[in-house]
């Protein structure tokens, strides 16, 4: 049996985790002080309780029931601040930089908690794209954001409050697997090594 919903998907995933100057041990600890980060944001903003997590390892999807223009506002900044307190001082092979998605829609879960939909397949090609990799590889700005043309709609429709909340986003073509779509994209935080 599932349940079918209309639910925001936040994706965040580590650059290069698995790179060679990383230890396992730095993995670890990468891992761990992003998944607090993530624990603290969601906390900060309210919606720790009704998240649920999907976890990749060196990242992680993130559905909710509240609106993705909250998740923006809220969740996205919360991350960042923490991601930049964090990086501050590190060792290149130590500091964290992200690519973060938004995206908005259907979903189902079913009764052994596995989740389906073309939405969160969406949310996921979104955050594995080439465009993301490499936006991501050309700044020194630790994270990249895209979200998808139906939240920058919904950013639109919210007025100037929010969108002092949220960077200014351009626009990209982005290209996974059988998805073709346009992300709108943002550079966020503390330069750090590249």
């Amino acid at each position: 049996m599932y349940q079918i919903g209309t639910f925001t998907f936040l994706g965040l995933d580590i650059e290069a985790f698995h790179r060679k100057d990383r230890t396992f041990a730095t993995q670890m600890v990468m891992r761990s002080e992003l998944m607090l980060m993530l624990d603290l944001a969601l906390k900060d903003a309210g919606l720790y309780a009704d998240a649920e997590t999907l976890d990749r390892g060196d990242g992680a999807v993130v559905i909710l029931t509240c609106s993705p223009v909250h998740v923006l506002a809220e969740v996205v900044g919360h991350l960042i601040t923490s991601l930049d307190e964090y990086n501050a001082g590190k060792l290149p092979h130590q500091v964290i930089r992200l690519r973060l998605t938004v995206h908005q829609g259907t979903a189902a879960r079913d009764e052994r908690g596995g989740w389906i939909g073309q939405d969160l397949t969406f949310a996921f090609r979104m955050i594995e794209s080439d465009t993301m990799r490499r936006q991501l590889a050309t700044t020194t700005q630790p994270a990249v954001l895209a979200v998808s043309q139906q939240v920058k709609e919904e950013l639109d429709a919210a007025g100037s409050d929010i969108r002092q909340a949220v960077p200014k986003l351009g626009s990209l073509r982005f290209h996974t697997k059988e998805t073709r779509a346009t992300a709108w994209m943002a550079q966020l935080g503390k330069c750090v090594p590249a």
